[in-house]
């Protein structure tokens, strides 16, 4: 199934580049952007600490992101374990925007970061229903 498999290897490569993107070299320019109203003690070692955790994030992300890109060999058959972990990851990480924009994330970003989620969920949700009916239809 041709729309499981794209869905697959764009998430994958997403959450791949996710690693790339929160770095702790390139990440640590952008988080007081993220969190403009918060002493973020940059140059102290709790700020380490901040840009160590967010490399943690990232490389869960791309773990999930290479079982999604190894898993799209084969979708029909890795969907069902793959697919609503995804959509968790995205609720778990959705709420979490919430509540860091209800208190000191960037509303921007936190709704650029929402809509991402949710773009995920729903296509996630749309190819899952393919996928089954598709796997169902299969004798």
């Amino acid at each position: 199934m041709k729309a499981l498999r794209n869905w697959m290897i764009c998430v994958g490569i997403f959450y791949v580049l996710n690693l790339v993107m929160v770095w702790p070299s390139l990440w640590a320019a952008q988080i007081p952007n993220m969190y403009p109203d918060i002493n973020l003690y940059q140059g102290e070692p709790v700020f380490q600490l901040v840009l160590d955790a967010w490399l943690v994030v990232g490389l869960g992300l791309a773990a999930i992101g290479v079982v999604l890109l190894a898993g799209a060999r084969q979708p029909l058959r890795y969907y069902p374990a793959l697919i609503p972990i995804v959509i968790l990851t995205e609720i778990v990480f959705g709420i979490w925007d919430v509540y860091s924009a209800m208190g000191y994330q960037a509303v921007s970003l936190a709704m650029i970061t929402m809509t991402v989620h949710i773009i995920i969920i729903v296509s996630g949700l749309w190819v899952w229903r393919k996928a089954k009916a598709a796997d169902t239809a299969m004798p």
